[in-house]
């Protein structure tokens, strides 16, 4: 039987855990897809059911997949470690050993690190001078084939081509002020910086000037 005391305090909401109502929120919020922000051609083609990660690699929004693993949203291939190798021409390091062995697993050879080899500095091998070289070989990279572009990305290209800037416009009180200003000290926006009964918000020189042009110049605020 329950503490009637205990009972009460899950009731009364002063418990700390979550009530039942709250702990199915929250499993909504956690299996909820979250919302897509942007244009129409990312909430259409956007995969709830993939990471974000993964919707834009598969959308071609990514440039490079090549990412650390711990980053998440990426598939993870299980490893196994391996303490041997089956290359013949696999050279140990120095002070180990290389184990050949058969098809049951029997040991065949051991074949150790040769410890006469030289001896590498603290920084590593010495680097080979290009002066040395009687001829210096330059290479240039193959030119890559280009790759048919993502359709949801030549949609969002066109759009950005098509995009033109948004004007801005000032606000009703913000007009009323700067016609206050221009009224007062006409195009000396160093007096209108300086006067501290109506450059109440402290603006500057250059904040003053970027509103008015803002709201269309001296000749508009004139007006």
């Amino acid at each position: 039987m329950a503490n009637p005391r205990q009972r009460r305090k899950s009731r009364s909401g002063s418990s700390m855990k979550p009530s039942l109502n709250a702990k199915r929120q929250m499993k909504k919020r956690l299996a909820r897809a979250p919302t897509v922000h942007g244009a129409d051609v990312l909430k259409d083609n956007y995969d709830p059911k993939l990471t974000l990660r993964q919707n834009y690699a598969r959308l071609g929004l990514v440039p490079s997949l090549d990412v650390r693993p711990d980053t998440g949203g990426t598939e993870r291939t299980p490893t196994q470690p391996s303490t041997s190798t089956s290359d013949p021409d696999f050279k140990p390091k120095k002070g180990m050993a290389k184990v050949i062995r058969d098809d049951k697993g029997n040991i065949l050879d051991i074949v150790e690190a040769n410890s006469d080899s030289e001896e590498e500095t603290a920084w590593g091998k010495p680097i080979a001078s290009i002066a040395d070289d009687e001829e210096v070989e330059t290479y240039m990279p193959a030119e890559k084939a280009k790759k048919e572009v993502n359709p949801v990305v030549r949609e969002l290209e066109e759009m950005a081509a098509k995009a033109e800037p948004v004007e801005r416009h000032a606000s009703q009180l913000e007009g009323q002020w700067l016609r206050d200003l221009v009224q007062k000290y006409a195009e000396d926006t160093e007096r209108m910086a300086r006067d501290r009964g109506l450059n109440v918000w402290q603006k500057t020189e250059g904040e003053i000037k970027r509103a008015i042009k803002k709201a269309g110049g001296f000749e508009a605020l004139r007006g």
